[in-house]
C-alpha cells in the first residue's frame, strides 16, 4: 500500500509522482507487484480531511488481518503531513507492517530542526523503525542522517523520475522564445520575484510568459497588471498532467526561482522535453540542474540576476538549444521512470523479506532497539 496524499491525479508531486510510478508498474508484469493507494488527506477541507485519514487506518488494519499487505509506502511532506504519517507509521508498528519512509517536504529540514521536542522525538521514531528511508538528493541524506547516524546504512538517494519523451518541441508560430513557470504561485515559489523580473523585460517583444498554478492565483494576476506585462503573461490557474505535457511541449524555457524546494517533478519533466531551466540552487535542485552545462542557478530572491539569466537564454538560441540538449541526456541517464520503478522494487522486496517489525519479542513495538 501506497500512502499518497490526494490520490490519483491529485495536485501536487508527490500525487503525480505515485501516478507515473503506479502506471510504470502496471505496464511491467513481470515485477510481479500489486499496489493499492490509501489516500490520507484527500481533497477539500480539514473537517473532511480528518474523516478520509480514518478511513485509511481502517482500510490499513483490515488489509493487515486479511494477510494483504506485506509492505506500506509513506510519503512524507512537512506540517500537517508529518502528524497524519507519525500516527499512521505508528499503526503500521502495532499491525507489524513495514514501512518505507519517502521523504518529500520542501521545508522538512527547517520544520524538523525547529519541531517541538515531542514531535521531533516522533519524526525521530517514525525514521528510526522504517526498513528503509529514501531522499530525493545528497542534501535531504544530510539532513536525516545528521540528526539520526545510526540510520545511515538504510538510507537510500532517488531523485524523483518521469517517463521519457518520444516527439520534439512544437515551435513558437511567431518566433517568441516561451517562457513557463509550474508550481503554487506565491512567495515560496518566487512567484513575485519572477513577475518582477520579467517586468524589467517588459521592453523586449520577443518573449511570452506562462506561470500556471494554484495557490495566489489573483495577486498574480493583480501584480502583471500592475506593471503593464498582461499582455505577454498568460496565469491559466491550476492544469493538470495532460495540460501540463502540452505547456512543455510549447516551452522553450523552464523558470523555477524558489526559496525552498525538495526536488520539483517540474525540473525533470522540462528535461524529458528538452528544455534547459533557470531555477534557485535550494534543496536537492543544485544537484540536478549544473549551472552552464543543462541550466542556469541563480540567488533566491535575486530579482536582477533573474532578470539576466532569462534575457541571457532569450537572446542566445544556441544556448538555450546545448542547455536542453544537456537536460534530455541528463533525464535518460539519470531520472528515466523505468530504471527508478526497479530501484523502488528492489526497495520494496528486501524491506518486506525480513522486516524489524516480523522480530518483536514483546507486544510493544515501540520496545525495540537498534540491536535488535
Amino acid at each position: 500500500m501506497v500512502a499518497t496524499p490526494l490520490g490519483l491525479h491529485g495536485r501536487g508531486g508527490i500525487d503525480r509522482l505515485n501516478d507515473i510510478i503506479f502506471e510504470a508498474i502496471a505496464a511491467r508484469p513481470e515485477l510481479d507487484v500489486s499496489i493499492d493507494r490509501l489516500v490520507t488527506r484527500g481533497q477539500g477541507g480539514l473537517l473532511r480531511a480528518q474523516f478520509i485519514f480514518a478511513y485509511a487506518l481502517v482500510r490499513l488494519s483490515f488489509a493487515a488481518f486479511q494477510g494483504k499487505v506485506d509492505l506500506l509506502h509513506i510519503h512524507l511532506s512537512d506540517r500537517g503531513s508529518s502528524y497524519r504519517k507519525i500516527v499512521l507509521g505508528a499503526v503500521a508498528r502495532f499491525l507489524r507492517v513495514p514501512y518505507v519512509v519517502h521523504l518529500h517536504g520542501a521545508v522538512f529540514d527547517e520544520f524538523w530542526s525547529t519541531a517541538p521536542a515531542r514531535l521531533a522525538h516522533a519524526i525521530d521514531r517514525l525514521f528510526e523503525r522504517s526498513e528503509h528511508v529514501i531522499v530525493l538528493g545528497h542534501y535531504w541524506a544530510s539532513v536525516v542522517a545528521d540528526r539520526l547516524p545510526n540510520i545511515v546504512r538504510k538510507i537510500s538517494v532517488m531523485p524523483n523520475a518521469t517517463p521519457p519523451i518520444h516527439f520534439n518541441r512544437l515551435p513558437a508560430i511567431d518566433s517568441r522564445v516561451r517562457i513557463s513557470c509550474l508550481g503554487e504561485l506565491g512567495r515560496r515559489k518566487g512567484t513575485p520575484q519572477l513577475i518582477e523580473a520579467l517586468g524589467l523585460l517588459g521592453g523586449r517583444s520577443d518573449w511570452t510568459a506562462t506561470i500556471a498554478g494554484n495557490g495566489q492565483v489573483e495577486a498574480s494576476r493583480a501584480q502583471v497588471r500592475s506593471l503593464g506585462i498582461d499582455d505577454k503573461v498568460n496565469i491559466p490557474g491550476w492544469l493538470d498532467s495532460v495540460a501540463i505535457r502540452n505547456l512543455l511541449c510549447r516551452t522553450d524555457l523552464l523558470v523555477l526561482p524558489s526559496f525552498s524546494e525538495n526536488l520539483p517533478m517540474v525540473i525533470l519533466e522540462a528535461f524529458a522535453h528538452g528544455v534547459p531551466v533557470v531555477s534557485t540552487p535550494v534543496g536537492a535542485i543544485p544537484e540536478i540542474v549544473d549551472h552552464g552545462r543543462n541550466g542556469l542557478l541563480v540567488a533566491a530572491g535575486d530579482v536582477s540576476a533573474l532578470a539576466d539569466a532569462l534575457e541571457q537564454l532569450i537572446e542566445d538560441h544556441d544556448l538555450r538549444r546545448n542547455l536542453g540538449q544537456a537536460a534530455r541526456r541528463d533525464h535518460a541517464e539519470r531520472f528515466e521512470i523505468g530504471s527508478y520503478v526497479t530501484q523502488l522494487v528492489a526497495i520494496w522486496r528486501q524491506s518486506q523479506a525480513c522486516p524489524a517489525t516480523a522480530r518483536l519479542g514483546s507486544a510493544d513495538p515501540e520496545s525495540v532497539t537498534d540491536d535488535d
